[in-house]
């Protein structure tokens, strides 16, 4: 391989490991590869992909679906839930908007919120 190929290459692997830095990864075999070039961390480990078969409710049950993200961790986040009966009908939602918060926090913050509107 030519030095300025070889040089081309490892440095765009070094800017792409750079990104990751700031907590910004997609999960892709690109980035696997990155992490396992340049030995970083623990052993990272592809997804387990599995098949899930999707059942209604038991009659007279209402689930609640929530999610929290964050863009970056910490950063500018916001949750929100579903409410849906047996019949997979929308009973009401909600989102929030968050300022500066972790990941964990806008997960829990939704589970508590859900929690709250169902009592």
């Amino acid at each position: 391989m030519e030095f300025r190929s070889a040089l081309s290459l490892v440095w765009g692997a070094v800017s792409d490991a750079n990104r990751l830095e700031i907590g910004c990864m997609r999960n892709c075999v690109d980035y696997l590869l990155i992490l396992r070039r340049f030995d970083l961390g623990r052993p990272v480990r592809a997804p387990v992909i599995m098949s899930v078969i999707w059942l209604p409710l038991t009659p007279g049950w209402i689930k609640v679906n929530t999610d929290g993200a964050v863009l970056s961790s910490p950063g500018v986040g916001g949750y929100g839930g579903v409410f849906r009966n047996c019949q997979t009908f929308v009973k009401g939602c909600f989102a929030v908007h968050l300022g500066q918060v972790f990941a964990f926090e806008a997960e829990l913050l939704a589970a508590l919120m859900a929690i709250n509107f169902a009592w």
